[in-house]
């Protein structure tokens, strides 16, 4: 399970939807829809999210009813889904949510979450299974990550913001794209110097080294002695890089 507290000053703002989207989301009124929400909530705001796992639990046991909640947390939603786009991407799943938060990070601005509260725990689940693990966009590589909350606490305390409950541990992010590193939820790799990054932010290195610390993550060749070739008792040259053997 995760808890989510988020540092924001900003107030929620009202989403303004286009008229295909409002149509959309409101269903015609049957008694087989009597219980949908014909009426969409939908706000955005501000702030940085930081995202807190349970030390107890490894991973959530969907098979566990009572450890399952009514509130859902989609991860790095990106930016080329308007939220118009959000909600056409969640297809008839969208007529069982009834509030939609928009959470935007000015130093993230190519991503943004998505707070989701739904009707109850049977379209809860049918909305994570039906999209934890799979693509936004067929030609894109960003995936879905759907996560249960258990609460969300907002306030204008940075250090309340970043302080754990007790029992959670806060998830770290990745260097490059600042989305969080869950083995779980997303691909990680782990350099030599022991950093993590998303996988798919390793792929569009354009340097050998490190971006945290620069260490050169391709293994050189053996050196050899510039003059005989052996591997032994090599010295080099501070100055120049020559490389000899012996003194």
């Amino acid at each position: 399970m995760f808890v989510i507290q988020v540092h924001s000053v900003d107030p929620n703002h009202t989403v303004a939807l286009g008229d295909e989207t409002v149509f959309s989301i409101t269903p015609a009124t049957t008694a087989a829809q009597s219980n949908s929400n014909c009426s969409l909530k939908c706000y955005e705001r501000r702030g940085v999210v930081h995202l807190y796992r349970s030390v107890a639990e490894s991973s959530l046991p969907n098979n566990n009813p009572s450890s399952r909640f009514t509130s859902l947390f989609v991860v790095a939603v990106p930016n080329y889904l308007s939220p118009d786009g959000f909600i056409r991407f969640c297809g008839p799943h969208i007529h069982h949510v009834h509030d939609l938060l928009f959470i935007r990070n000015d130093g993230m601005e190519d991503r943004y979450s998505v707070l989701m509260k739904l009707d109850n725990q049977v379209t809860t689940d049918a909305f994570y299974g039906n999209f934890d693990g799979n693509r936004f966009s067929p030609s894109e590589a960003e995936v879905c990550h759907v996560l249960y909350v258990l609460s969300v606490d907002f306030t204008e305390s940075a250090e309340k913001a970043s302080t754990p409950p007790v029992g959670f541990t806060e998830l770290p992010t990745c260097p490059i794209c600042l989305e969080r590193l869950d083995p779980d939820t997303s691909g990680i790799l782990s350099t030599h110097c022991d950093h993590s990054f998303q996988c798919s932010c390793t792929s569009k290195w354009t340097y050998l080294s490190c971006l945290v610390c620069r260490l050169c993550q391709q293994q050189d060749e053996i050196p050899a002695c510039s003059a005989c070739g052996t591997f032994e008792n090599l010295w080099a040259c501070l100055i120049c890089g020559f490389i000899g053997c012996g003194r």
